[in-house]
């Protein structure tokens, strides 16, 4: 019978192992604590080593986690401008819907239809929808558009703000007329046209070796646009006419002035 060195069960003779333990029979049982401590310190070691693995692994953790707490949580000065922000959002959408119930409220007045009117007639009207009139006047030909309000800027109808300024154009008769050429034509067909044309003339006679009656020069060209008031100088030929022969002490002062006065002659219309 053979004993168990380490846990002294009695084994069979030839047994190589304890049945119970499993011990080798032909070992030492100094060498088998010396291996099984060695396994234990190496099971020890490999523990320690993965629990401070696993312990800076936990605190690289927690480092982290605390980083991130910092960072997400607000300052109190943060926490005031976003609520600063907020107040004046508010603030600003609160006037943006006053300024427009505001406009919508003044918008609504309907401009009245004043053409036709006299512009005082016009201004009236247009003061007792709480709207101003502008005159802007406008040169026409028809003598009915004269001193009545031909147009106005803001459509009858339409909707406008209060005191808003509404242009009215009062139609202006033309006065003016356009000077003719009467340059080298008689002295009669000059006046026809300058008649026809409703422009005041006045004629200057200057003693000249063409043809009498003949218009020399105008005062304003041709094709010009002047007032009707006006007045356009137009000079004609006159041919001198031959003296008689007489004794000197018989010649008139009275003719010799005549003719003077006549050289100088002027004819207004």
């Amino acid at each position: 019978m053979r004993y168990c060195p380490k846990c002294g069960i009695e084994n069979d003779e030839d047994s190589l192992f304890c049945k119970k333990c499993g011990f080798p029979l032909d070992e030492e049982p100094e060498n088998y604590n010396q291996k099984e401590d060695k396994k234990v310190k190496q099971k020890r070691g490999k523990t320690k080593t993965k629990k401070s693995k696993i312990k800076n692994k936990t605190k690289v953790k927690y480092k982290d986690q605390g980083n991130g707490k910092q960072k997400g949580k607000m300052s109190f000065f943060q926490s005031f401008m976003m609520f600063f922000f907020i107040l004046l959002s508010i603030c600003a959408l609160g006037a943006a819907g006053f300024l427009g119930y505001y406009i919508y409220q003044n918008s609504n007045i309907v401009v009245p239809d004043v053409e036709g009117y006299t512009y005082e007639q016009a201004e009236r009207v247009l003061g007792e929808s709480n709207l101003q009139a502008e005159r802007v006047e406008k040169t026409v030909t028809d003598e009915d558009e004269v001193g009545v309000v031909i147009e106005q800027n803001k459509k009858s109808g339409s909707k406008v703000m209060e005191n808003t300024v509404i242009k009215l154009t009062v139609g202006v008769l033309d006065t003016r007329v356009t000077v003719p050429d009467v340059e080298g034509l008689t002295l009669d067909e000059a006046l026809d046209l300058l008649n026809e044309n409703n422009v005041k003339y006045e004629i200057v006679y200057e003693t000249s070796d063409k043809e009498n009656n003949i218009v020399l020069d105008q005062s304003v060209r041709a094709n010009k646009k002047i007032e009707n008031t006006e007045t356009v100088t137009i000079t004609v030929s006159r041919n001198e006419e031959p003296q008689t022969s007489q004794p000197e002490d018989k010649v008139d002062d009275t003719t010799q002035n005549s003719d003077t006065t006549q050289d100088n002659q002027t004819s207004v219309r």
